[in-house]
């Protein structure tokens, strides 16, 4: 889920739609912030990214999963 929802906005929702199981589940890294994200390296960034169940504020993260799952494909 990648949206603009304040952090707590997001987690309602996610919890609510089943994105996240648990609030357990609501922490770092299925839940990331944009700026925390782009605080990471290109290799944590990977590493990250398919773990990332809920994305706060920020369209980079799309434009970086997009890319990398076009990558994976071909």
């Amino acid at each position: 889920m990648v949206t603009g929802d304040n952090p707590q906005t997001a987690k309602a929702i996610a919890l609510e739609c089943g994105i996240l199981s648990s609030e357990e589940d609501a922490v770092e890294p299925n839940v990331i912030e944009g700026r925390v994200f782009r605080e990471y390296s290109d290799l944590e960034r990977e590493d990250i990214a398919e773990k990332i169940s809920v994305r706060i504020n920020c369209l980079y993260l799309l434009l970086v999963f997009s890319v990398f799952v076009y990558l994976q494909i071909v």
